[in-house]
């Protein structure tokens, strides 16, 4: 009878501690400790712009290099971007466009205009 009550008494252990785990409370607790993302203030008048001789360009935004519509038979190009064709997220204000013969996917900034669509 002891056997049977010990038995019980360590598959009950068992099972609480291979059950789920709470979810930790929000806003602490859960042992994470990394701080969250900073966001970088970019500025967008510089999106697109060409890089400078080395290859630079503003804080947030890479040299892309690429050629024309000619290929590579004709000058290699290079200009400022924020890259989306891997599915990162334009900064705000931005939207991801694709810029056939240049620099592929990248974030550009939305035009807006107060004269309503065509045929409205």
């Amino acid at each position: 009878m002891i056997t049977r009550a010990v038995a019980a008494l360590a598959f009950a252990t068992l099972v609480a501690a291979c059950g789920p785990k709470p979810a930790p409370a929000p806003g602490g607790g859960g042992g994470d400790t990394t701080p969250p993302p900073t966001e970088v203030t970019l500025d967008t008048s510089k999106l697109g712009t060409s890089c400078g001789a080395d290859g630079s360009c503003a804080d947030g935004l890479s040299c892309a290099r690429y050629y024309g519509i000619a290929g590579p038979s004709g000058p290699e190009f290079s200009s400022c971007e924020v890259a989306c064709d891997t599915g990162q997220e334009c900064p705000a204000g931005t939207a991801c466009v694709t810029i056939a013969d240049g620099p592929g996917a990248v974030c550009r900034v939305v035009e807006t205009s107060d004269q309503p669509p065509v045929g409205e």
